[in-house]
């Protein structure tokens, strides 16, 4: 299995990402380039995440940080969302105004909502939705059942988006008994909501473009001036 390490920002992030955008910019960059906490691994991915349906002002500065170091790798960024807020719209604005190619985005935890209209939009402006959150309509109290979560996607598949989702299996520290409410653990993608996809009509082509293609396509970094 290869691992792609990750550079970016915590959800909560350290003092040393909340200076200027040229110096998270730079910060970014050196972990791309030169090597992540002194060693010779590089990373091949932003992370970058906002809470809110807007950015703070601290969020804007690293989203901003994040979109012109990947204008200048060519390699892509994956973010957290609260999609229930519809908070990915503030982060497309951001990386469109930065000039940054919406194909490199992946907007996570998308399929917090089933707002066929908000997903969409964002599908047809470009961006790659990443569909990761499917267990979390297994926990109790959850909004949004796992069946729910993969309806939405297969909605969209079936109105020309395939070719802009991921799927994936978001895993989580929280309050909660992880493995008695997903007992498949990452594996979960693969054992249940894959086989809910294709019971639903989904082709064996549409899975594979969501769980290979689109990733290796985000993956391989882009070739820059």
């Amino acid at each position: 299995m290869q691992i792609v390490a990750t550079t970016g920002q915590r959800l909560y992030p350290p003092d040393e990402l909340k200076h200027s955008l040229e110096q998270v910019r730079d910060r970014f960059m050196s972990e791309l380039t030169d090597g992540i906490d002194g060693t010779t691994i590089k990373a091949g991915v932003i992370k970058i995440a906002s809470t809110g349906r807007t950015l703070t002002e601290a969020e804007e500065i690293r989203f901003r940080a994040a979109a012109q170091a990947s204008r200048a790798t060519g390699v892509p960024i994956i973010t957290h969302s609260s999609a229930d807020i519809q908070g990915g719209i503030a982060q497309a604005e951001v990386f469109q105004d930065e000039g940054l190619d919406p194909s490199r985005v992946v907007i996570g935890h998308s399929n917090d909502t089933d707002e066929f209209a908000y997903l969409s939009s964002l599908a047809e402006s470009g961006f790659t939705l990443g569909m990761d959150h499917m267990f979390w309509g297994d926990r109790p109290g959850a909004m949004l059942t796992s069946d729910a979560r993969a309806d939405i996607v297969y909605k969209l598949c079936r109105a020309g988006h395939t070719q802009r989702i991921v799927l994936s299996n978001d895993w989580v520290l929280g309050d909660f008994d992880r493995e008695r409410v997903n007992p498949d653990g990452l594996l979960y993608t693969s054992r249940r909501t894959i086989p809910y996809l294709l019971g639903k009509g989904l082709t064996d082509a549409d899975i594979r473009q969501m769980a290979l293609d689109n990733p290796k396509r985000l993956l391989t970094p882009l070739a820059t001036a």
